[in-house]
């Protein structure tokens, strides 16, 4: 991901500064002591609550800003909380987690890394254990209306006048499909509720939110396919 978001993180809550609604939906499946991941930790909105629980959080994050922001926050209530700078495709722990979050990755991606995210996270989480993912499905409105300074790159695919931003749009319960064996604790697709990012405008996307745990033992490794123009298998 290209995206370079220093300076979105230096507006405090960003993103706002509740949890994900679906981490508190299920936040009870987390005991003390767990370890989870948090890809793109961000300002810390999902990481901080969970480890003020006794969830013990890794963070990762390639901006600086967003992680001298989570550990200043993490210090300073003495929370267990480590953040390393660093993105998913290179970061490789001592052993997998019981949970991996990733929270508003997969859309800002384009379609030829979907297969590089799927197949990380399924080596990030351990056998038996959770992911939490969201992400936008084609009913989103800027699928078919991109917006300024903005461009389909396929029919469901947007990139922006610098050639580095992108945005992808999944079809109707294909995320399901990208994870196959893995046993879907819950799948919702729909219309998430209206909201802001910092003084912007008001914004409105099509949400998909999965919980998903990966199967007990061995995984058998099957090509990450997305439907249509996008199909990356073979």
């Amino acid at each position: 991901m290209s995206e370079n978001y220093d300076d979105t993180y230096a507006t405090a809550d960003w993103f706002g500064p509740d949890p994900s609604p679906l981490l508190v939906r299920f936040g009870d499946i987390f005991e003390p002591g767990d370890r989870v991941l948090d890809i793109g930790v961000g300002q810390g909105r999902n990481a901080l609550p969970l480890a003020r629980r006794g969830v013990k959080v890794t963070g990762i994050d390639p901006s600086q800003v967003a992680c001298d922001t989570v550990t200043a926050a993490a210090e300073a209530d003495d929370l267990p909380v480590q953040v390393i700078q660093t993105g998913y495709r290179s970061y490789e722990p001592d052993e997998p987690f019981d949970a991996v979050l990733c929270f508003g990755l997969m859309q800002m991606l384009p379609a030829t890394e979907i297969q590089i995210l799927v197949k990380r996270v399924e080596e990030l989480v351990r056998p038996g254990g959770l992911l939490f993912l969201t992400a936008w499905h084609a009913g989103d409105p800027r699928c078919d209306k991109p917006g300024a300074g903005w461009s389909h790159s396929s029919s469901r695919s947007l990139v922006d006048v610098s050639g580095n931003n992108h945005r992808f749009f999944l079809y109707p319960d294909e995320i399901i499909g990208l994870f196959p064996y893995w046993k879907v604790v819950h799948h919702w697709e729909g219309m998430g509720e209206p909201h802001r990012h910092g003084d912007g405008p008001p914004e409105q996307h099509g949400n998909v939110d999965v919980v998903l745990s990966r199967p007990e033992g061995r995984v058998v490794d099957v090509p990450t396919v997305l439907y249509g123009d996008e199909n990356l298998h073979g």
